[in-house]
Order: structure tokens, then C-alpha cells, then sequence
């Protein structure tokens, strides 16, 4: 019939314009998200401050987070594969298991070995957790709602590391360890009963490259153009989530490390209500990476005046949450949902770490404003690129 078209049409359009949190796996899937990254927030800080209690050492203590990360990471490059064999919510299950069970271990694990060791195991479900969340944005929702999608996700992941880092520590310092790894345990393990109610969901979005002996170079084309300015914003965030304590007296450190993942928060799911208003996935990148490096130059340059400093750290937060939403949607336009959140989630944990390596380098060298200068520019640089990634460009 004539009107079948226009009705698929019609219902299609009711479908996308519908709020993400209308589709149930999808709140299945932000209620386990939000529990598994509570199990990763409350320990993030903790397992250094443990290891140096247990007479591991800083080395230790900071060799823990980075083989937390450096697990991930590679984790994250194996999930594709995984997920097409056993499904997305196989992923998040292992993923779950992987990173609770073995925190309690910590109690007893007392060696720098150990220490390391249960790291590892942790940073491996923690990869398998970050794709898996991300991918399934675009696997349960339709193209309309990705945008709004991604900020409700980036709530739900979020708010446990927003209260989570603090909490954590502040049950350390004040009851011990124990409580600390039992929550960071149970917490996770929580989240298997809306993990268990999803769908058997296996990659569904296929896009040219994919696969095949030219696909990594094909999704390399497809995606470097989002990829880059990620990386950038993600560099300045490792730096500063590093290096503001030696920067910034307590008080104002502590404000201004509220400050970048609040505000990056609330801007990631203002972007997304804005991106499926004005459509275009990359639409907000340019205008987001610039504010980025105009939030990193004040920092090089303001660090003498708290108040004006926290407000350039309060603008880089704002401006790193739009680019994580923009680049991530933009990525989902480019590929499909497994290899856009691989790309996403690399972009994202190895900019933490190079900006962590790369500004304490330059830093010993010639200081911190100039080393936070460099990533300003590095933004600023990358400007024609992000201008290139508006609307598949």
C-alpha cells in the first residue's frame, strides 16, 4: 500500500525522537555501568595509598595504576572478537567478575607481586567493562538518541567516579582497608542481576572495513579525525588530574579536581540533549577542543590566582565532556559500535597516561607552565582537524 512507507517513516521518526531511557536495556545497561564503575572509582586511589601502608613502595604504589591501565588498554583491543562470539552481555559479565572478585584479595595479597598481579586482573575486566558499556549505546538505541544516549551513559559511569575517589579514600583514612575492598566488591557483583536481564546482544552495526585484510587501516581512515582531538582533551586530563596537587595549594587542589570531572559530567549530557537537537555527529568538536586549549593555556599561565585558576580548570571540564560525547558519536557515524568504542576507550585511558608521562617530563625540564602551554598548542594544532570530523568530513 502507498502509506506503508510513510508509516515505517512516521514510526521510525516517534522511535529516534523517544527518550533513551524509554528502551528498558538500556536502563539495565546504565544501572550495571554505574555499579561496576563504582567497584573501579572506590579503589582507583586506594590500591597505591594500600601498597605504600603494606611497605610496597611508591614505585609500587604507582606501578599498580599503571598496570591497572596498561590491562585495560589491551583488553579493549580483544573485545570486538569477544563479543561477536559470545555477545555483549557475556562482555559485561566477565567484565564484572573480573574486576570485583578479586579486590578482597588485596587483604591478604600484601606483596609487591600480588599487588601487581591482582591490578592486572582488575584492569582486564575493566577493559572488557568500558567497550561493552559504550558499544551498547549504539547497539540498543536508534541513531537519533545516540547523542543523548552517550550523555546518559556518561552520567551513569560519572557520578560513582565523582563520589567514588573521595568516598573511597575518606573509608580508608577512617575505618581501613577491609570495608573498602568488601564494597568494591559487592558493589560490582550487584550489578550482574541487571546484567543478567539484557539482551544476548552480539555486534549488529556493520560498517565497509570492519573486517578483512585492510580493515584496520580502513576504520583507521574512518575514524582518525574524531580520534585525535579525544586524544588530545584526554592528554590535558591526565595531566591535570595528575599534576594539580603540586601545582595548587590543598584547598584550591581539591576544588579544581572536583571541578574537571564534574563539570566534564554535566557538559557530556548537555551535548547530548544539544548534538540530537542540531544533528551532525562532530558538529561540536572544533568549538570543544578550542575552549580545551584555552582552559589548558590559563592554566599555564593563572596557577598564582586560585580563583582564575579553577575557573580555566572548571572550562577545560566542560569542554573535555562535549568533545568525549561529540567524538564518540561521531566515531558510531564512522564504524561500527564495538570498533568506534575500542577506538573511543584507547583514545580516552592512553591520553590519561601520555599526558601523565609527557607533561612530568617537560615539566622537570622547564617547568609546568611551559609543559601545559605545549598541550594548549598541541590543541590549537589540532583545530583544522576536529573542523574536518563535523558530519563524517
Amino acid at each position: 500500500m502507498w502509506f506503508v512507507p510513510m508509516l515505517r517513516s512516521a514510526i521510525r521518526a516517534g522511535e529516534e525522537s523517544a527518550s533513551p531511557l524509554a528502551n528498558r536495556s538500556f536502563r539495565l545497561m546504565l544501572v550495571a555501568s554505574a555499579g561496576a564503575f563504582t567497584g573501579y572509582a572506590l579503589l582507583l586511589p586506594v590500591v597505591p595509598l594500600w601498597a605504600v601502608r603494606q611497605g610496597a613502595g611508591e614505585v609500587t604504589a604507582g606501578a599498580a595504576t599503571g598496570v591497572f591501565m596498561a590491562a585495560t588498554v589491551l583488553a579493549q583491543f580483544a573485545v570486538p572478537a569477544f563479543v561477536r562470539r559470545y555477545g555483549y552481555r557475556a562482555g559485561l559479565l566477565a567484565g564484572i567478575l573480573l574486576l570485583g572478585l578479586p579486590s578482597p584479595l588485596l587483604a591478604v595479597g600484601t606483596a609487591p607481586a600480588a599487588i601487581l598481579g591482582i591490578s592486572l586482573v582488575r584492569g582486564l575486566g575493566f577493559g572488557l567493562l568500558t567497550v561493552c558499556g559504550s558499544a551498547l549505546i549504539a547497539e540498543l538505541l536508534p541513531a537519533g538518541s545516540l547523542a543523548r544516549g552517550s550523555g546518559l551513559y556518561g552520567l551513569a559511569v560519572g557520578l560513582p567516579q565523582l563520589l567514588g575517589l573521595p568516598i573511597g579514600t575518606g573509608i580508608a583514612q577512617s575505618w581501613g582497608f577491609v570495608p573498602v575492598f568488601v564494597l568494591a566488591t559487592a558493589i560490582p557483583l550487584a550489578a550482574i542481576l541487571p546484567t543478567l536481564a539484557l539482551p544476548a546482544a552480539r555486534p549488529a552495526r556493520r560498517h565497509a572495513g570492519d573486517g578483512g585484510p585492510h580493515g584496520a587501516r580502513q576504520v583507521t581512515a574512518a575514524v582518525w579525525r574524531p580520534w585525535l582531538p579525544m586524544l588530545a582533551a584526554s592528554t590535558g586530563f591526565g595531566a591535570l588530574a595528575t599534576f594539580l596537587p603540586l601545582m595548587l595549594s590543598a584547598p584550591v587542589a581539591a576544588v579544581a579536581l572536583f571541578a574537571v570531572p564534574g563539570a566534564g559530567m554535566l557538559a557530556r549530557w548537555l551535548a547530548g540533549h544539544v548534538g540530537d537537537r542540531r544533528g551532525g555527529p562532530g558538529r561540536m568538536l572544533p568549538g570543544a577542543l578550542l575552549a580545551c586549549g584555552l582552559g589548558l593555556l590559563g592554566i599555564a599561565v593563572l596557577t598564582a590566582h586560585p580563583v582564575l585558576a579553577v575557573a580555566a580548570v572548571g572550562l577545560f571540564g566542560a569542554a573535555f565532556g562535549v568533545v568525549q560525547n561529540d567524538a564518540l558519536v561521531a566515531m558510531f557515524a564512522r564504524t561500527s559500535a564495538g570498533t568506534a568504542s575500542v577506538a573511543w576507550n584507547v583514545a580516552f585511558d592512553a591520553g590519561q597516561g601520555l599526558g601523565a608521562v609527557a607533561v612530568g617530563a617537560v615539566a622537570a625540564q622547564v617547568g609546568f607552565p611551559v609543559a601545559f602551554g605545549v598541550l594548549a598548542v598541541a590543541a590549537f594544532v589540532l583545530l583544522p582537524v576536529a573542523w574536518r570530523a563535523r558530519d563524517g568530513g
